[in-house]
């Protein structure tokens, strides 16, 4: 009986197809040859690179086009003499299915698992696994290189997690999981997160919460006219003077959540929305985090925007 009813969807819609246009048509066809993904994919590669060609491995501009090969156009470098394309040195280099590469970007831009995004691009786990971090190599260091105006830095907290580890070192738990104890412990893996008030957000995984490691993440992104809001930790007051910028530190512990205009519920309403994204994927190995990290920032970015194509081209950019 199922396959009497799916042979009748079956006929109308062979029946259906009449009534397309001839555009129409070709753009069934692309769609089941694969066709349109492959060349809508070397559209963008092409585009993204002709804007600027330069070579990989000298980095000169004096570049000559040199045929063709694997879809894509080739360069000449008239200096080192190296010929390369549009992906030479890049996180695509030697990536194969380039049909599928709209799919799994499509795949992101949703914020599936790891598994989802397999079957939905028809790939190994692995292998979607592998993709997901060479998609993320770019947007991961996509920071704003200046932070100015009035700037919030706060830190928030991370489980430490060797998801994927074979030797753990202790004894393991359910995916997600919990501190032992509570508050800021060893088990805990800071992030401090800076964003201004026109949304540029840099962000580090911490090492320690040492005034040396916070005043390494800040000292090259703060601008000189930033007034720098925080909390009442002493790391962000000796930062502000020794970088001879405003400070505001508040008191947080003693319930102290603004003084006049200056707070920082924008960045902790910044952790708040990381924290409840990065809740879908049960965990996230501690040494994956700053993937995850730029993967946020790109959502931040792109807001309402964000698809398939705009999440391929920052896997691009």
């Amino acid at each position: 009986m199922e396959g009497a009813v799916n042979g009748l969807k079956f006929q109308h819609l062979i029946a259906a197809l009449g009534e397309l246009t001839m555009p129409q048509r070709q753009r069934v066809a692309s769609a089941l040859s694969g066709r349109g993904d492959v060349a809508e994919v070397a559209s963008l590669i092409e585009a993204r690179f002709s804007e600027g060609a330069q070579c990989p491995h000298c980095l000169s501009l004096n570049v000559g086009t040199w045929g063709r090969a694997s879809g894509l156009r080739r360069y000449r470098c008239r200096d080192c003499r190296q010929t390369f394309n549009a992906l030479t040195g890049t996180p695509f280099a030697r990536l194969r299915k380039r049909g599928a590469w709209k799919t799994y970007a499509q795949a992101l831009s949703e914020s599936v698992s790891v598994r989802k995004a397999a079957a939905q691009t028809g790939i190994s786990v692995p292998t979607a696994f592998r993709w997901r971090h060479r998609f993320l190599t770019r947007p991961k260091d996509a920071k704003a290189a200046v932070i100015s105006g009035i700037a919030e830095a706060d830190e928030t907290f991370f489980l430490k997690s060797f998801k994927g580890a074979r030797n753990l070192g202790r004894a393991p738990r359910k995916r997600g999981g919990t501190a032992s104890k509570p508050g800021v412990s060893n088990e805990q893996v800071p992030v401090l997160i800076l964003r201004d008030r026109s949304g540029a957000t840099t962000d580090a995984v911490l090492e320690n919460l040492k005034a040396a490691t916070i005043h390494g993440v800040l000292k090259p992104v703060v601008a000189k006219d930033t007034m720098l809001v925080s909390d009442g930790a002493d790391a962000y007051a000796s930062f502000a003077a020794e970088a001879g910028i405003g400070h505001v530190g508040l008191v947080t512990s003693r319930g102290e959540r603004r003084r006049g205009v200056f707070h920082i519920q924008n960045v902790n309403a910044y952790h708040s929305r990381l924290k409840s994204w990065m809740r879908r994927f049960n965990g996230v190995a501690t040494k994956y985090l700053a993937s995850y990290l730029g993967w946020r920032r790109l959502f931040e970015r792109e807001g309402d925007g964000m698809n398939a194509q705009r999440c391929l081209l920052a896997a691009l950019a």
